[in-house]
């Protein structure tokens, strides 16, 4: 089976007051590399709700989108609406997102928004995975495309965003599901009876170095998700060399405190955990090694 690309681009968090949460990103030298609006000229509205998307990058090609209610389709009302200020979704870059459709669909995924096509900025959809993730496809047309940053460490901490975690119920079957549906590969594999982690990522992790980590609940925080919403994307991870400098920073610009930086026998690294202001879980890992 021919498998499409999906090079994973962005995440997607739901958040109340943007315009404040941004402050502790922004002291966290992270930097704006889009702000799109109900003015914006390409944006497609539907006039359900607003749009206001602004994007965070640092020192990586993943980036994160804080986006502001009222919310632009009813069916993400509803979500906010039970889950709150929170990781939405993950959102993936395709050649040709119509493609994409029945790929998914004829795997196990399930449709939330029918493909659309917005106008000369980009044509999409957004799916469900086997275990309730959500999953935004996306295609740029036209010239329209969100900037990149540039792809090295920032800082004196040389700190960069590296992806996602995603905490599964089955996660077997989720890195099965990614690698043979996603097209992701395993660049690192810490997993013992169905429980671990997986890192996975496109063809291009050598140039872009951006992962996708499946795994099983760890730490108090990530148990504590799962209770509340089962299978959830779940942190925002990050490498730095100066791992505890990164960590205080990120303490000083407003981020809560979860756990100092120690070592994880499943990554073979230290990691430290923080919580952002929409109250999601940032992991700050040392560099990796390839």
């Amino acid at each position: 089976m021919n498998v499409p690309t999906y090079q994973l681009h962005h995440l997607c968090i739901y958040e109340t007051k943007p315009r404040d949460a941004m402050w502790n990103w922004l002291k966290w030298y992270h930097a704006i590399p889009a702000y799109y609006w109900e003015g914006t000229d390409d944006m497609h509205h539907t006039g359900e709700g607003g749009v206001d998307y602004t994007f965070l990058a640092c020192g990586a090609p993943f980036q994160m989108q804080l986006e502001a209610p009222p919310y632009q389709f009813e069916y993400e009302r509803k979500w906010f609406a039970e889950h709150d200020s929170a990781i939405n979704h993950i959102c993936w870059i395709v050649p040709n997102a119509l493609d994409t459709v029945e790929h998914l669909q004829s795997n196990g995924a399930t449709v939330a928004m029918p493909y659309e096509e917005f106008g000369n900025s980009y044509n999409g959809f957004v799916a469900i995975d086997p275990e309730g993730r959500w999953i935004e496809i996306m295609e740029y047309v036209g010239h329209f495309k969100t900037p990149d940053v540039e792809f090295r460490p920032v800082g004196q901490r040389q700190l960069q965003t590296l992806g996602v975690v995603q905490l599964c119920t089955d996660l077997d079957s989720q890195v099965e599901w990614y690698t043979q549906v996603m097209g992701q590969q395993i660049i690192h594999d810490a997993r013992s009876n169905n429980d671990g982690l997986v890192y996975l990522a496109d063809k291009t992790y050598d140039g872009r170095q951006c992962v996708s980590v499946l795994a099983t609940p760890n730490t108090d925080a990530e148990f504590a998700l799962m209770d509340r919403h089962g299978p959830v994307i779940s942190s925002i991870l990050y490498q730095a060399a100066d791992l505890d400098g990164a960590w205080s920073d990120a303490v000083l610009a407003g981020f809560e405190e979860i756990s100092a930086p120690a070592f994880d026998d499943r990554i073979g690294a230290r990691t430290g955990y923080v919580r952002e202001p929409a109250g999601s879980i940032v992991q700050i890992r040392e560099q990796l090694a390839a």
